[in-house]
């Protein structure tokens, strides 16, 4: 008898375990089932329009079952799109409370982070993203939810402080930005000196440092070749101009004035023209053009070549030049012009001159940060428009 249990051993153990698995089971079904049961109770409540008791509903899931954070996340940020910002912030607070890996857990404090921007709360945004700005896979989009924080809250000089970071990044247009924040700054600074004149040299050279580390951005060198000329620096405000026109030709109608002030040697001016007028199409670089023919050649040089371009390419600019030129020659051509320039003025006066690259954002006067999508150095003089 004793041999016979002993032989029922094994079986016995091998039917408790069967047993105890099977219970296993039937409480991992159960506890599925309630996942489920709830989960379609909260959908249920969002169907009807009870959101607040379909997130409470929701919500009590994230204890039990975290596998679905990424469909949270989604709910989220459809009630941050919605303007939801209480809702998504209730979301993205429970999350961070959760244990998870830190890269999972980093980027839910990015996207707290983001409702605390969507609804006001910057200093409570900028405490969390401070915290995980060197997060490598995040950090180029943390940094410009930053700069976006900054430029609301007009604290460009903590823009600044995140230099080093900008640098870890190969975002060019992080780069534009941080240029142009740290060249406001600058600006900002030589509004408060008590002597001006005094401080000039100074800024200038704060300016071209500022050049120098960021060549991608037009700013720090326009205000250098702008603060150049005001003191006499023919050669620094030359060369920055030259620079921006190499890198950005369609920036040439707001930058030639000021280059004609640098007293350039004829042929090199020429040339410089030339090339803007033939290879650009600027209509700026051949108005000035035939001003540099009617000079160093004569009045019919200059309405030759103007009467060749407009056979090009029509333009009302090119031919009020045209009949300028002309009414030296003729009083009937002053006559005519007088009528036809008021005509031409009302005409340009109602030309978009600039627009953003990024957003489409249509203006007459440039912006250094476009009014429409708050991105730098994206609006920019529109190609072929009358008189650019």
């Amino acid at each position: 008898m004793p041999e016979l249990l002993f032989l029922l051993l094994p079986v016995a153990a091998a039917y408790g375990w069967f047993m105890g698995r099977n219970s296993l089971k039937h409480k991992e079904l159960k506890g599925r089932a309630n996942v489920t049961r709830n989960l379609s109770s909260g959908l249920n409540f969002l169907l009807t329009d009870q959101e607040d008791k379909a997130i409470e509903q929701l919500l009590e899931l994230l204890d039990i079952e975290a596998a679905t954070i990424d469909t949270y996340l989604a709910l989220a940020n459809l009630f941050r799109r919605k303007g939801d910002w209480d809702k998504a912030i209730r979301i993205h607070e429970k999350l961070h409370k959760l244990k998870l890996p830190k890269l999972q857990a980093q980027h839910i404090q990015f996207e707290l982070a983001k409702d605390y921007y969507s609804a006001g709360l910057f200093d409570r945004a900028e405490y969390l993203l401070q915290q995980i700005v060197s997060c490598e896979p995040l950090r180029e989009a943390i940094l410009k939810q930053l700069f976006s924080i900054f430029m609301a809250t007009h604290e460009l000089n903590k823009a600044v402080a995140l230099a080093a970071e900008v640098e870890k990044t190969k975002s060019k247009s992080l780069r534009i930005a941080l240029a142009n924040m740290h060249t406001q700054t600058l600006q900002d600074k030589l509004s408060d000196q008590t002597q001006h004149e005094a401080y000039l040299p100074t800024h200038s050279v704060h300016l071209a440092e500022i050049a120098s580390r960021y060549p991608q951005a037009v700013r720090p060198r326009f205000e250098l070749a702008k603060y150049a000329l005001l003191q006499q620096d023919i050669v620094t405000a030359k060369g920055a101009l030259l620079s921006i026109i190499k890198q950005k030709p369609q920036w040439s109608a707001d930058l030639l004035p000021m280059l004609s002030q640098c007293q350039m040697d004829a042929d090199e001016w020429y040339q410089l023209l030339t090339l803007l007028a033939d290879k650009h199409h600027n209509i700026s670089a051949r108005l000035l053009l035939s001003d540099w023919l009617a000079e160093h050649g004569s009045t019919k040089a200059a309405e030759h070549y103007l009467l060749d371009k407009l056979r090009q390419q029509p333009n009302i600019r090119l031919f009020q030049k045209l009949l300028q030129l002309r009414q030296h020659d003729s009083a009937q051509a002053a006559e005519v012009l007088s009528s036809v320039e008021e005509l031409v003025n009302a005409y340009l006066a109602s030309k978009v001159l600039y627009n953003c690259r990024s957003c489409g954002f249509k203006t007459r006067q440039p912006y250094w940060l476009c009014p429409s999508c708050q991105q730098w150095e994206t609006v920019e003089p529109i190609s072929g428009v009358d008189g650019r």
